[in-house]
């Protein structure tokens, strides 16, 4: 209000008549040249100073898969890994037993696969023949049906005794016999392909199975070495060599170092001018506290309403002696306000007093202000209307309360 007041009594003045003897004054009087600038009404966003921890982004616990007793521990709290190294080996010798049999059991059905192959083949021979004397035993019961036609005829006419016909009549009963006991051979050796086939299937079915109990036991092998997932600093060590560990346990953990973040809470009157991609500044006092250019890698909303905030991720770039755990300032713009900014170069002290030189009518007057939010190049005024009011920005060094002055153009 006092500011208001006196800006006021400053554009009362511009408006009344200088007196004769001022003017006279005026005409002797030495002007300072300055350059001036106009109060702008623009959008202030009050910045809002914020901390948290630095993360590491990518941040794994690698655990054994496979239980038994650990052999070796590779690593230390501190070390530098890289991507598929080795940090710990659990002890494999149950495993290899496993292996062993497993392989064992894979030749066994490999070589019943093989026998049950061989049976196959004897049993299409066996086919082959049998079905060759079942033709036979056919083509002689057949002739031996013509030869007891004919000889019926003939004893009819007593051509022929009738122990010939009887030996005729035992001849075809005889190839008759042949002709079923070749197609029951017939059908046993077509029974017994069968039964090959099967036990052939069922041999291939056992070596696959072998082999996936080869592939199984392989399993456990494998998952014994534990390595390095990414490139990283050990961060924890939880076992050390002789302990025994079950599938799941931690192992050792691994941080990402050159990947970091910092998590800060940001009221929601704050996050209109936030969104990913947006840069913030970093400050980080354990490397000497200089800015370092992150951005918001993600916004990600409270899950308490009640908070009324989220939280803003902000990706920090690789730096020496950057760590996780590492205590980071930032600053982000506040709720988004509008008001009057003066330039910084404007802002002088009177007496101990904050404040402006408003020139007008070619007088500069110090009107003393409080200020705001300060950006990079302008400062917030308080309790002051600047509509068309130009405030000095350069001479100020020779200019007090109602220095006259020349405005550069």
């Amino acid at each position: 209000m006092a500011a208001a007041a006196a800006l006021a009594g400053l554009l009362l003045a511009g408006c009344s008549h200088p007196s004769p003897s001022a003017s006279a004054a005026d005409t002797v009087s030495p002007t300072v040249p300055v350059t001036v600038s106009p109060l702008r009404y623009t959008k202030i966003a009050t910045p809002i100073e914020l901390s948290g921890s630095l993360t590491a982004v990518e941040s794994v616990t690698v655990g054994a898969l496979t239980g038994g007793r650990v052999l070796t521990v590779n690593v230390r709290v501190g070390d530098v890994v890289h991507a598929g190294e080795v940090v710990a080996q659990i002890d494999t010798s149950g495993s290899v037993a496993e292996l062993a049999r497993a392989r064992a059991g894979a030749s066994a059905a490999a070589a019943s696969e093989s026998a049950s192959k061989s049976t196959i083949e004897a049993a299409k021979a066996s086919i082959a023949s049998a079905q060759a004397q079942a033709d036979v035993a056919r083509a002689r019961a057949t002739l031996s049906e013509t030869t007891a036609g004919r000889m019926e005829k003939l004893f009819a006419q007593g051509a022929i005794s009738a122990q010939q016909l009887d030996q005729t009549r035992a001849d075809l009963a005889g190839a008759r016999a042949g002709v079923a006991q070749a197609q029951a051979g017939l059908e046993g050796a077509r029974r017994t392909y069968g039964a090959a086939v099967a036990q052939s299937r069922a041999a291939a079915e056992t070596a696959i199975g072998a082999q996936a109990g080869i592939a199984a036991a392989t399993v456990p092998l494998r998952d014994a070495t534990l390595t390095a997932p990414f490139d990283g600093i050990v961060v924890n060590k939880f076992v050390e060599p002789g302990a025994v560990v079950a599938p799941g346990s931690p192992v050792v953990a691994v941080q990402n170092a050159r990947d970091l973040e910092v998590d800060v809470a940001v009221p929601d009157d704050a996050l209109a001018g936030l969104s990913a991609g947006t840069s913030i500044v970093v400050r980080v006092d354990a490397v000497g506290g200089a800015p370092i250019a992150g951005h918001v890698r993600a916004i990600v909303p409270s899950q308490n309403a009640a908070l009324r905030s989220a939280t803003l991720k902000i990706a920090v770039p690789s730096r020496i002696g950057l760590q996780p755990g590492m205590f980071a300032r930032v600053s982000v713009p506040g709720a988004v306000r509008s008001g009057w900014v003066a330039p910084l170069a404007a802002l002088v002290t009177r007496a101990g007093q904050s404040g402006v030189f408003v020139v007008r009518d070619g007088t500069a007057s110090f009107v003393p202000l409080q200020t705001g939010a300060v950006g990079q190049s302008t400062v917030e005024v308080l309790g002051i209307d600047g509509r068309a009011t130009q405030v000095a920005v350069s001479g100020l060094q020779r200019v007090d309360d109602g220095t006259r002055v020349t405005v550069a153009r």
